[in-house]
């Protein structure tokens, strides 16, 4: 499954949440995926979420998740 994809249900699953994360390693197939390059600080927009570089050796991780302790 593509990064693209995966992106997708995410967003489907946590219809709310303003931004997602996406890992370092899925990044640049992401944004050629949807033809965008990042803006200034980093981000694109897709379906109307904020998207950005999540870091390496992550999970696609939806704004609701950000900050949880477990």
């Amino acid at each position: 499954m593509d990064v693209r994809v995966l992106v997708d249900i995410a967003i489907d699953e946590d219809p709310r949440a303003p931004c997602l994360w996406v890992p370092s390693e899925g990044w640049a197939e992401f944004c050629a995926a949807i033809d965008q390059r990042p803006n200034l600080i980093g981000a694109v927009i897709y379906r109307n979420k904020t998207i950005r570089d999540g870091g390496p050796l992550t999970d696609i991780v939806t704004g609701s998740d950000q900050g949880r302790r477990g």
